[in-house]
């Protein structure tokens, strides 16, 4: 079946790029244009005119700025076609004219074209306007010049441009380069979430797209790719959203609605849902992103999640507002605006597993347990969030907060036992527990930035600081009962009823500052050349109380457990005081190359104080800790105009992990003897010491970019504080902390994306890998030992489009993990293998078929080998003149095979665990979009 996938999706991608790159087989090899652009009336060379060439049905095929030599030059032009090209700049009359590229030759040398001011007392001017255009430095892309149904999107006219690519997460590319920020009428259009914007907003209330660069806010030396929508007079008035209702077999439904509003000012969002089929977004702009007038398409985001565990019923409900004060500027730094949201969310979940265990105690040694847990939960939170920024020239201020209450109670179930190496049970474990917690959270967040690098005139240049506050305060009540029996020796039997009430709070304060460029400070700015320093200092306050009351049954009442009542209070203070100095070398030459080298070495102490008072005198414990926490970094820039662009850098990095009192010295609950967590008075701090390299390459050609990144890091732990376990025949475990040398890790992730552009389809590959390895110390029964883990993660995917017809994603992805003990001599392994299929199609504009398939199999070294498979599939059908009504029939999990299963491997365990999960259903929803943008009905283009 894997195999037959793979090879649906060969055949399909070959059989998709054959039947519309069958002209491009069939036809010339590509060759080169050039030339050299000059006016008349100075004969001077014009920089950053607008070239571009058409093809013979007008449709445009490339365009570019000419440099500052007014040279430009096209390559991959096909040969032997007629073409048009088109050369504009502001008060020039366009030039135009029809070209070929000989048959044979591979290079057209235009050599100079000269065009001609404009004549400004002629009666009547008839001026075109082309699709793209340049404007000083920015890119507009005019939507009148492109012809698109009066129902396309943003989305849909961006994908008729060429150079540009919409991939399928959303993420926007132009010439390769990453567009970081997607801007309407010059400010964030609900939260600058790409999805909402671009398959929401018709094509038809769109009057240009600017693309330009602007000032990265944290670093105004530094630029970031932004996109702009400028809307039509009177178009930035609207509304859109969607309000779908389900009903299906077995009793299942789903509810989900939203409702957003926009002016020039102000934002809102209106948002409900509640279903029983594992749809419970996690926030506003899920479920909102999840909901555009467009659809979804191939992606799988916000759907019934049928690798969810457990059965859960969801609902949620919210608002979310943005007021813009500024909502006509044009100045990058001159922004100011509010915004607010409430979130709601109730889950109730039944979950159900069944864990089997495989720990190792020698070579010959091992330790089977079984266990079965049933829960049932319910949760209910509230989420409120407001934020304020405000932007004026030099100044930056950022002020958040965030309040959440969650209120959860539980019922839970245990069954387990454990068995030898002759498969005898030697003891067992049940219990059960009931739960009750109410908890309050409030967060305060912030930030005053003073940047003068405008006035170069003045030496101080601007310094940061910013300040957090996080609040906590949970109350819970539990009550657990146990019954341990020994099988061995009955007399070790022990029962348990007790319950507890805790109370803890916490009051954590955080204080950081930062003053830039200190070179300009003392010895202004033309002394020490491309040399600068940085002075920063943060404050670490932290408070927490925790209060626990204890009781014991004895007979028919609760008595006191003196032993786990508690009263303890620490107070935690950590001051990084550091100065860092740095080195820039550049190179550059207009039009060509900008080349940069930084090299910032930073010097820092981390000066830490903890004091715990506690009611048992054993946990007052108080200590002083200071450490040297040097970082330093060196970072490449490589900008090849045209060509592509290339960014390297190399980080260390030091972090120190100071030990808790509850690793210290815990107080020991006994209630389960599969688990009994010790502490060490010896312990001290652990330093982490790592390396970190990223690599990020942009290709700007004109078509088919191939861009990459890869992240890589080690590390190196001194005094990793490690577990120390004495497990015996029973499986009761004493688990002791102590500190030891040799902890590593090795982490490396990558991303290639690679796309393929042609007259009316679009190819897009993409890969990803991820590789994870820890050498992790531990004693086990006294026996010192190396526990190496390592998990890897690798995903193929393909994205096909043709016209707004038919769409097709197929991925690839395996995984595995493994864990390893030296001493023990033991190996445990599992891959879990990912095959899926995801295809659109459009019959007609209103009549379209969605489905995804996934095969996937579990192979542990131990245990069964697991294959199933989730087919779903979706029959849409929109109705109305403006196609804002919808009926969707669903099938989901139509092969009944859904299934649960996790393999996990530990330091010397390795556990197979199974889940309930939500199965087969069928299902009817009925949706309907509004969708208006302007006071008036959009006049169609």
């Amino acid at each position: 079946m894997r195999f037959l996938l793979i090879l649906t999706i060969g055949i399909v991608c070959l059989f998709s790029s054959s039947s519309y790159g069958q002209q491009a087989a069939a036809a010339p090899t590509t060759g080169t244009i050039k030339g050299i652009v000059r006016d008349t009336t100075h004969n001077y060379v014009l920089k950053a005119a607008t070239v571009s060439l058409y093809r013979a049905d007008s449709s445009v095929l490339n365009y570019q700025l000419s440099n500052n030599y007014g040279e430009f030059k096209f390559t991959n032009v096909p040969i032997g076609q007629i073409l048009r090209i088109d050369v504009s700049n502001v008060g020039y009359e366009t030039f135009r004219q029809k070209i070929t590229i000989p048959k044979g030759e591979s290079m057209l040398d235009l050599k100079t074209l000269v065009i001609n001011p404009r004549n400004e007392t002629l009666k009547e001017v008839v001026i075109s306007i082309p699709p793209i255009t340049y404007n000083n430095d920015t890119l507009e892309i005019n939507a009148a010049a492109f012809k698109l149904d009066s129902n396309a999107t943003v989305e849909d006219l961006l994908k008729k441009v060429p150079n540009i690519t919409v991939w399928g997460d959303g993420v926007i590319t132009v010439n390769g380069k990453e567009v970081k920020s997607l801007l309407v009428n010059g400010k964030q259009f609900f939260d600058g979430d790409n999805k909402v914007t671009l398959q929401n907003i018709p094509k038809n209330a769109l009057e240009k797209i600017q693309i330009f660069n602007n000032a990265d806010r944290n670093n105004p030396l530094d630029s970031n790719l932004v996109a702009n929508l400028k809307l039509k007079k009177g178009k930035d008035r609207s509304y859109f959203g969607k309000i779908g209702i389900g009903y299906g077999t077995n009793d299942h439904y789903q509810i989900d609605g939203n409702i957003n509003f926009t002016t020039p000012k102000l934002q809102l969002s209106l948002i409900g849902a509640t279903n029983d089929v594992n749809k419970t977004p996690n926030d506003i702009n899920t479920l909102v992103r999840n909901s555009t007038f467009k659809g979804t398409g191939t992606s799988i985001e916000y759907q019934p999640d049928f690798r969810q565990v457990g059965i859960n019923k969801g609902t949620v409900a919210g608002a979310k507002m943005s007021y813009n004060f500024t909502p006509d500027t044009k100045e990058w730094n001159n922004k100011s605006s509010v915004s607010a949201d409430y979130y709601f969310k109730n889950i109730e979940s039944i979950n159900n597993s069944q864990n089997q265990t495989i720990t190792t105690l020698s070579t010959n040694n091992k330790i089977f347990s079984f266990s079965e847990n049933a829960a049932v939960n319910n949760s209910e939170s509230h989420r409120q969030n407001s934020q304020f920024n405000y932007f004026k020239k030099n100044h930056q201020i950022d002020i958040s907060e965030t309040f959440t209450t969650d209120n959860s109670s539980g019922i839970q179930t245990n069954i387990r036992n454990a068995s030898d190496n002759n498969n005898q049970i030697t003891s067992t474990n049940n219990g059960s527990s009931t739960n009750n917690s109410d908890n309050q959270n409030f967060n305060l967040r912030a930030n005053y930035s003073y940047n003068n690098y405008n006035n170069w005139k003045q030496r101080f240049k601007g310094f940061n600081l910013s300040y957090n506050l996080a609040m906590n305060n949970r109350n819970s009540d539990r009550n657990e009962i146990t019954a341990f029996r020994d099988l061995l020796t009955p007399t070790l039997n022990r029962d348990f009823n007790r319950n507890y009430q805790t109370n803890t709070k916490s009051f954590n304060q955080n204080i950081n500052l930062v003053v830039r460029d200190l070179k300009s400070l003392f010895f202004g700015n033309k002394n020490f050349s491309n040399f600068n320093g940085e002075l920063s200092a943060k404050l670490d306050l932290d408070n927490n109380k925790n209060k626990n009351q204890v009781e014991d049954l004895n007979g028919n009442t609760y008595k006191p457990n003196d032993y786990l009542s508690n009263d303890l209070q620490t107070n935690q203070a950590i001051f990084t005081p550091g100065f860092s100095i740095s080195k820039n070398f550049s190179k550059n030459l207009s039009n060509r190359y900008n080349k940069n080298l930084s090299i910032r070495l930073t010097a820092a102490q981390q000066l830490s104080y903890q004091d715990n008072k506690s009611i048992k005198s054993f946990q007052n414990i108080n200590r002083n800790y200071n450490n040297f926490v040097p970082m330093a970094s060196i970072s490449y820039y490589n900008y090849q105009y045209g060509t592509h662009s290339t960014n390297i850098s190399l980080t260390y990095n030091t972090t120190i992990a100071i030990p808790t009192v509850n690793q210290l010295a815990p107080l020991t609950d006994s209630t389960n003897l599969y688990n009994l967590q010790r502490g060490n008075i010896n312990l001290v701090e652990a330093k982490t010491k790592s390396l970190n390299l990223s690599l990020y390459r942009n290709d700007m050609r004109n078509k088919n970019t191939l861009n990459f990144s890869a992240n890589a890091s080690i590390g190196l732990i001194e005094d990793a504080i490690i577990d120390s376990s004495f497990i015996d025949a029973r499986n009761r475990r004493n688990n002791y902390l102590a500190n030891a040398n040799g902890s590593k890790y090795a982490r490396l992730y990558g991303d290639v994306r690679k796309s393929l552009k042609f007259k009316s389809a679009e190819l897009k590959f993409g890969y990803t890998t991820s590789f994870n390895i820890n050498r992790t110390p531990n004693y086990l029964n006294g026996v010192f030992n190396f526990s190496n883990n390592t998990s890897t993660e690798n995903k193929i995917s393909t994205n096909f489009t043709f016209k707004d017809k038919f769409a097709l994603e197929g991925t690839q992805s395996i995984g595995t993990s493994s864990s390893k003990q030296k001493s023990l001599n033991t190996a445990y392994k599992n891959v879990t293998l990912t095959s899926s299929l995801s295809t659109n199609y459009n019959f007609t504009k209103k009549f379209s078929l969605n489905s995804n398939i996934s095969l996937n199999n579990n192979n542990p070294s131990v245990g069964e080998t697991v294959n199933f498979t989730i087919w779903n599939a979706e029959f849409n059908y929109r109705f109305t003149k403006g196609n804002n009504a919808e009926i969707k029939l669903s099938a989901l999990d139509l092969l009944k095979q859904n299934r649960a299963i996790f393999n996990f491997a530990g330091t010397n365990t390795f556990t197979t665990s199974t889940r309930n999960v939500l199965q087969q259903y069928f299902m009817v929803t009925l949706s309907y979009y509004p969708r208006k943008f302007g006071n008036n009905a959009a006049v169609k283009k």
